[in-house]
Formats: C-alpha cells, sequence, structure tokens
C-alpha cells in the first residue's frame, strides 16, 4: 500500500517538474523573441536615421558657402 502511494506521488512529482520545466522554456522563448523584436526595430531605426543623415549631407555638400551660411544664419539665435 505505501509502495503503490510512494509510485503514485513520484508520477504526480514528475509530471510537476515537467509543467514546470516547460512553462520555464515558453517563458524564456517569449522573452527572447522580444528582445529579438527589438533589436530588428531598433537597427531599423538606425538604418533609416543613417539614411536621412546621408541625404542632409549630400544636400549640404551640393550648396555653396554662400548658401550654407544663409540656411545656418537661420538657426542662429542673435542674429
Amino acid at each position: 500500500m505505501f509502495a503503490a502511494l510512494l509510485i503514485r506521488i513520484k508520477g504526480y512529482a514528475a509530471a510537476a517538474i515537467g509543467a514546470a520545466l516547460f512553462l520555464a522554456f515558453v517563458f524564456l522563448k517569449g522573452r527572447q523573441d522580444g528582445k529579438n523584436a527589438a533589436e530588428l526595430a531598433q537597427a531599423k531605426k538606425q538604418a533609416e536615421a543613417i539614411k536621412r543623415k546621408k541625404a542632409s549631407d549630400e544636400q549640404v555638400d551640393g550648396m555653396s558657402p554662400d548658401d550654407r551660411r544663409d540656411e545656418l544664419s537661420k538657426w542662429m539665435r542673435d542674429r
């Protein structure tokens, strides 16, 4: 009788440990997927910022010194 009860308890314990391991795996996998998605979004934002900066630099490089001075004077507070 005691042996049968012990075997039954071991079975439940093994099932509980298996369920806990499964839940831990699912949690960690979801967390890693979220981290990867955030890194991908950040990389896309950085790539877009690089493209905007390059376009701006090309525009400024194409200006004459007088045009640059005129554009920069718009940003000066004390004219």
